[in-house]
């Protein structure tokens, strides 16, 4: 019994240490096992994200490929867009809007008896109570289009010229009076794309004013003059800004006014309780961005860097304004409003219905001299009784309702228009370069010279030695075919990989500067030059 007892007590030690060593053993092959797990998981993680299938945060989730791709998706679907709004809104008239791509919803008044659901329909701007436009969509292949023909009014502008305002993008416009024939007083937002182009940047509106014509209208609140081009956008509880192109501009919002021109944007803070009215004096100007070059050179063709902007002062801006809202480009001294008698202005933080453009053209607006601090404006209207009527000091005095506007579209990626020179003194010449993969053929040709001297005329164009077109236009712009078909049986094509010389041809010598040419293509696209 004792020799049992010491040989349990010997063997005990023993059986402990052996469990000591299983559980040893036991651990080790947990945590090896755990080790091989990691790996297996950061392996399998890794072939995923190199599949695409799972973003990492600290690298980009689109490789360059995919952004090249993304790009040139969304280059084509504007192309399309803006080819297609072009085609189905050449025929809107002054105070109508057209329904250019889709998709738009819009909300009409009850008596209206038109429909607004396809492309190419048109409505009377009086008919239309709110318009929302679909955002850029690659799988759908939508991205919404509104096209806005407005009458031009300010006192100077010509009787039946149009401004156009273009609405494009996630963007919303509610019609503050819908009685109105003009679009005069609107409540407008736009939102961040929900898909990354680098052909627009932002949604919003485009705004184009011919030559010496202008538009006055209140926005969110604040009223906004502009002469010239002009690009708007305006995020909820965040900020409207206001980018100009060419030409200049003037806002006015909590009782302070601003004044900017061309190569300058300035911005104004929405909220309120729909967050889309201006509670903010207007910030001061500020230099546009690329992402406005991006934009206004997609929807325009025009102002795809700051090399085609010609910079305009904010006292410039203010010198052109107020030339263009008066009758006489002198100022006096006085600040004194000569309107017809029933007219009335209401303060110029709230909601403005301007005056029609028909206003007698004896009209006189003084504005306050520029101070260190901005001072809301304070205006006393007087009636002044006068013999006889001040013509407006513009030349050109007659120009009639259908004068052509440079036309929407794309600037060519893949054709290329050399230098404007002077072969001989009276022709403009260019070289252009097709390198699309394919043959193209010129379909249009539009072009601003200057009438000067007053026997000037486009006589003749010629494409590599061809004559195209030859059937004499005195006056400018030119559009062709639409002002004067093409000659029979000329030839307007290009092959592919092949430069053609392209001859403007005038009757008189040519001007120094003063020259923009645009030819268009078949292909939905056009290359444009400047002299």
């Amino acid at each position: 019994m004792d020799s049992l007892n010491r040989s349990s007590s010997r063997t005990s030690p023993r059986r402990s240490l052996s469990r000591r060593k299983k559980r040893f053993s036991s651990c080790l092959y947990v945590l090896l096992g755990a080790f091989i797990a990691s790996i297996c998981v950061g392996v399998t993680g890794f072939a995923l994200y190199r599949g695409g299938y799972m973003p990492l945060s600290i690298s980009s989730s689109l490789t360059a490929t995919a952004v090249a791709r993304n790009n040139a998706s969304c280059q084509a679907l504007i192309d399309q867009a803006i080819q297609a709004s072009g085609s189905y809104c050449d025929n809107t008239s002054s105070n109508q809007v057209c329904y250019g791509n889709i998709n738009l919803n819009a909300d009409l008044n009850t008596d209206s008896a038109r429909q607004f659901s396809e492309r190419g329909d048109i409505i009377t701007i009086n008919e239309l109570r709110r318009l929302s436009a679909s955002p850029l969509n690659l799988d759908s292949n939508e991205w919404g289009i509104a096209v806005f023909k407005l009458i031009a009014n300010l006192p100077r502008s010509l009787p039946g010229e149009t401004v156009t305002m273009v609405v494009f993008g996630n963007a919303t416009l509610d019609n503050e009076n819908s009685d109105s024939e003009n679009l005069e007083s609107f409540y407008f937002s736009s939102e961040l794309g929900q898909i990354s182009c680098d052909k627009v940047p932002f949604d919003g509106l485009m705004v184009t004013s011919p030559d010496g014509s202008g538009f006055r209208f209140n926005i969110n609140g604040s009223e906004l003059t502009l002469i010239g081009n002009a690009s708007i956008k305006a995020i909820k509880n965040g900020e409207m800004e206001v980018s100009i192109y060419e030409g200049s501009g003037r806002i006015v919002s909590n009782g302070e006014e601003q004044y900017f021109g061309a190569g300058q944007k300035v911005s104004v803070e929405l909220g309120g309780v729909n967050g889309n009215q201006s509670v903010s004096s207007p910030s001061d100007p500020e230099p546009l961005t690329q992402d406005e070059f991006d934009t206004a050179c997609t929807m325009t063709g025009h102002f795809c860097s700051d090399i085609e902007i010609t910079p305009v002062s904010e006292d410039e801006a203010q010198g052109q304004i107020q030339n263009e809202i008066t009758s006489t480009p002198t100022l006096v001294p006085t600040q004194t409003l000569t309107p017809m008698p029933t007219i009335t202005f209401a303060p110029t933080n709230t909601l403005l219905v301007l005056p029609p453009p028909t206003l007698s053209p004896t009209m006189t607006f003084t504005p306050k001299p520029p101070t260190a601090t901005k001072i809301p404006p304070t205006r006393t209207n007087t009636l002044v009784p006068t013999a006889t009527k001040i013509p407006s000091t513009r030349t050109n005095t007659s120009v009639p309702t259908n004068t052509p506007i440079s036309p929407i579209a794309p600037v060519c990626g893949s054709v290329s228009l050399s230098a404007l020179t002077n072969p001989n003194a009276d022709e403009l010449g260019m070289n252009i370069t097709n390198n699309s993969g394919a043959p193209i053929t010129i379909n249009r040709f539009f072009a601003y010279w200057p009438d000067s001297p007053t026997t000037q005329s486009l006589d003749m164009l010629l494409l590599n030695g061809g004559q195209i077109w030859n059937q004499n236009d005195n006056d400018s712009p030119s559009d062709f075919p639409t002002e004067g078909n093409w000659r029979s049986g000329a030839n307007l094509t290009i092959p592919n990989a092949t430069t053609y010389n392209f001859i403007v041809q005038f009757r008189e010598n040519l001007q120094s500067t003063g020259y923009e040419v645009h030819t268009f293509f078949d292909i939905g696209c056009q290359v444009i030059g400047k002299k």
